[in-house]
């Protein structure tokens, strides 16, 4: 099926369709992201119990050169066309015609990978499922149901930070190390660039460029790697983002006026306000078979559960 989701100021198409966890297994699929074990075992006994999958993984194509494929069936009617609550228009468009999926079979075999954008759990335990029920390739569990989107469609947004403490230090010891990190001055508001970071403080908002990670991994060179590994650990003891009490993750999509808010209120000491992320440097990520620190990126669209499902199970007397 093609999908289209629209509003907020942003629209995306991309595939509804299955595809092979033994590509998964191979690399074919590629991820950027570790998952739990855990999670893992969880959500596969959760599909097992249910006998459906009804929230996509999101994947992403390495270009768009299929999407003028199936682009002329955006001016046809759609099957499905609604609006949830979140003003959010969406619409769904069956594949029949053969010429057309001949046409994405053949683009799609081109395809050195696909990337995983959000889901790794979900992927994860398609795959645990597919080996609890040694599913070979004609059953449907042994196949995971995904969104395709080419990168253009692909809206990354970045996760800010807040922290608590200062380590013992006032603003001013603070603002004193961070010049021994990088460049630091003063900005009149909110400022992220490459390899630049914004940080509020009481006092306001000042720009921080960090040195050059020569000969460090593609995961190493993401700002919010070298900020961590410069200034949160460091200067703040902040060792362990994931787990750390003391650091608070904000997706961007929320503004940086709530950093502002939280630093002026004392709920926060001081905040970090990054770039996001291009597609092509978590492309490399993955390539290099790194792994992102954790909240490194808010993706979008995100998938509304339910709206497509997938029977697990095959058909009776097949």
């Amino acid at each position: 099926h093609l999908y289209e989701q629209r509003g907020q100021d942003r629209s995306t198409i991309g595939l509804i369709a299955a595809v092979s966890v033994a590509d998964y297994r191979a690399g074919l699929i590629k991820v950027h992201e570790q998952t739990l074990a855990a999670r893992e075992d969880l959500f596969a006994e959760y599909l097992d119990t249910i006998g459906i999958n009804a929230e996509p993984v999101l994947l992403c194509t390495p270009q768009d050169d299929w999407a003028h494929i199936v682009t002329p069936l955006l001016k046809s009617r759609p099957e499905l066309d609604f609006t949830t609550t979140d003003r959010m228009r969406h619409r769904l468009w069956p594949i029949e015609d053969q010429a057309t999926q001949q046409a994405l079979t053949e683009a799609f075999a081109q395809m050195p990978a696909l990337y995983i954008a959000d889901g790794h759990h979900r992927m994860a335990s398609s795959a645990r499922l597919a080996e609890m029920r040694a599913a070979d390739q004609e059953h449907p569990s042994a196949w995971c149901l995904a969104c395709i989107v080419a990168p253009q469609q692909l809206y990354i947004y970045n996760f800010d930070r807040t922290v608590e403490h200062l380590n013992g230090m006032d603003e001013e010891a603070f603002l004193a190390a961070l010049r021994r990190v990088g460049h630091l001055e003063p900005r009149t508001g909110a400022y992220a660039a490459p390899g630049v970071v914004g940080v509020r403080t009481r006092s306001g908002w000042h720009s921080l460029e960090l040195p050059a990670a020569e000969g460090a991994s593609p995961a190493e060179r993401l700002d919010c790697a070298q900020l961590g590994a410069l200034v949160l650990s460091p200067l703040l003891n902040i060792h362990d983002p994931r787990t750390d009490p003391h650091v608070d993750h904000v997706p961007g999509t929320d503004g940086v006026t709530v950093l502002e808010r939280r630093v002026d209120q004392g709920l926060a000491a001081a905040a970090f306000h990054l770039h996001p992320v291009p597609f092509a440097d978590l492309k490399a990520v993955a390539d290099s078979g790194g792994i992102m620190p954790p909240k490194s990126t808010y993706i979008k669209p995100k998938m509304r559960s339910g709206l497509v499902v997938y029977p697990l199970e095959a058909e009776q007397g097949t």
